[in-house]
């Protein structure tokens, strides 16, 4: 359900831009962790072990094969989306809010210079 969340929810960020205009550049990447997902939405064949996929999911290789949105493989350790998805060890915390270029301000959840 994943891929399918990301997709629909790029493709309508993009809309969203172009519309304020602020054209996003094709094909969108999204970084993700899965490579089956990832080889399954570039491969048109199905067989036996992809037939019971809901139509629906096709909708992610059609927006692929169409050039609107492309996966990039990242390691879920280098992935700063789990900052926002996932419960992160002080140091992944320090590490990603850094990369977003984030600061920690609130008192308790980590004292003052930790990150």
């Amino acid at each position: 359900m994943g891929f399918l969340r990301a997709t629909t929810q790029v493709l309508w960020i993009s809309k969203y831009f172009t519309k304020i205009r602020l054209p996003t550049s094709k094909p969108i990447v999204v970084h993700v962790d899965d490579n089956g997902s990832i080889s399954h939405s570039l491969n048109d064949k199905n067989h036996r072990r992809t037939k019971h996929i809901d139509v629906r999911y096709h909708f992610i290789k059609n927006q692929v094969k169409c050039g609107n949105i492309t996966f990039q493989y990242i390691p879920s350790s280098e992935n700063v989306a789990d900052l926002f998805t996932k419960f992160l060890s002080q140091e992944k915390i320090c590490q990603f809010t850094t990369e977003f270029q984030l600061q920690l301000t609130t008192e308790g959840i980590l004292d003052q210079g930790e990150c």
